[in-house]
């Protein structure tokens, strides 16, 4: 359908008339672009001059003649203009609390789009135009239900010791990637009304730095990143001011995850959220012999010894954080529609100083296998550190 002359003075004075109360930004669409080749214009909040306007109806019509019909003017961060410059006609949408709950399928969690845009437009949940598409409402999905057992961890620490901006929370963040859930932390602890001090860590300074962008663009300076390896994240205890109060590790790869238990033993972390990824290391030590007394074909086919290896992995991680003195659950990360690796271990500390003695268990169990995991062999290895830090208000 062609824009003619007068369903664009039409657009034109329905734009100027809403432009009075200012915009946050507009969006200039070909129908059913999903965001590719969108024309995007950022506005200040507050109502332009009419210079500044009559740039703006410029911009909008010479959008709408090249085919971008769609348009979407976000007036705030619960208000939209929606116009469709072949007819010339808008209406206003209210992000209100029916519309919310619509928009994410009742999980709102403690992000709301009204409250939370800046952050779920940085980390690609929510669209420029203000809406959520069905495709991000199914990540969105995923990161409310992870706040949502993350949160019994930040009221915990809130019970523990006091929390304010002299004494901040603590958050270790080790293997971050893009640090998309960091920034979902951050904003969590924000909403929550908890002062916070996060630091991501990875050993690749690409995701480090467009990480790092990130926060700058949010204006988030209590959220910092750092490239350096799991095992050696000196600097981001430092920068975090003392050891952390919550040591978070989602995905880090196979022994990378043994690397942040070892340390958030170490330093005796009251708290611990991991996401185990990619268990590898067992599947190659474990003993055929072992393995066929319990079921011969865990031995012969390859794809159950990995499955096997990789729950024994986790299960024995599980097994060494309770004998070290913290108390663990299991919970499921993300539904298994989304991702295979879908196990989230939460741990407490509840006992200090248990010491590596308590691990005799364990490792016999190992030794009857044929299996010496990673972080049980840096338990051993090392002189008893439970206990070496004390939380500090």
């Amino acid at each position: 359908m062609a824009v003619h002359d007068g369903t664009i003075a039409r657009m034109r004075s329905t734009v100027a008339r809403h432009l009075r109360r200012g915009f946050v930004r507009a969006v200039f669409a070909r129908p059913g672009s999903e965001g590719e080749g969108d024309e995007i214009v950022e506005g200040t909040g507050t109502a332009p001059d009419a210079a500044t306007t009559t740039e703006l109806l410029k911009r909008a019509t010479a959008a709408a003649k090249n085919g971008q019909v769609k348009h979407t003017w976000v007036l705030d961060a619960r208000t939209r203009l929606v116009v469709d410059a072949r007819h010339g006609g808008g209406k206003l949408v209210t992000l209100d609390d029916e519309r919310i709950e619509k928009m994410t399928a009742g999980k709102t969690g403690g992000l709301r789009p009204d409250r939370s845009g800046d952050l779920l437009r940085t980390i690609g949940v929510m669209n420029p135009d203000g809406t959520v598409s069905a495709k991000h409402a199914k990540k969105y999905k995923q990161i409310t239900h992870f706040l949502e057992l993350c949160r019994p961890v930040w009221e915990a620490a809130r019970q523990r010791r006091t929390i304010d901006a002299e004494h901040p929370l603590r958050v270790l963040d080790l293997g971050c990637g893009n640090g998309y859930l960091t920034f979902v932390i951050a904003e969590a602890l924000r909403l929550a009304e908890l002062p916070a001090r996060i630091h991501g860590v990875d050993v690749r300074a690409d995701v480090i730095d467009r990480a790092t962008e990130r926060a700058r663009s949010l204006g988030w300076d209590q959220l910092a990143f750092s490239c350096a390896r799991i095992d050696a994240a000196t600097d981001a205890i430092a920068a975090l001011g003392g050891p952390p109060d919550v040591l978070v590790a989602l995905h880090a790869c196979d022994t990378a995850t043994d690397d942040a238990l070892a340390l958030a033993i170490e330093l005796a972390v009251p708290a611990i959220l991991v996401a185990p990824c990619c268990q590898h290391e067992l599947a190659g030590q474990l003993r055929a012999s072992a393995l066929a007394t319990i079921s011969p074909a865990l031995a012969e086919q390859g794809l159950l010894k990995q499955d096997f290896a990789a729950t024994l992995t986790d299960a024995l991680r599980i097994e060494i954080l309770e004998a070290m003195g913290w108390s663990v659950d299991t919970l499921e990360f993300v539904g298994d529609t989304h991702t295979p690796k879908n196990l989230l271990i939460r741990g407490a500390l509840r006992q200090r100083n248990a010491g590596v003695h308590r691990l005799d268990a364990v490792r016999g169990r190992c030794e009857r296998l044929g299996v010496m995991p990673r972080l049980l062999a840096r338990m051993v290895a090392a002189p008893d550190q439970t206990g070496a830090a004390e939380p500090s208000a």
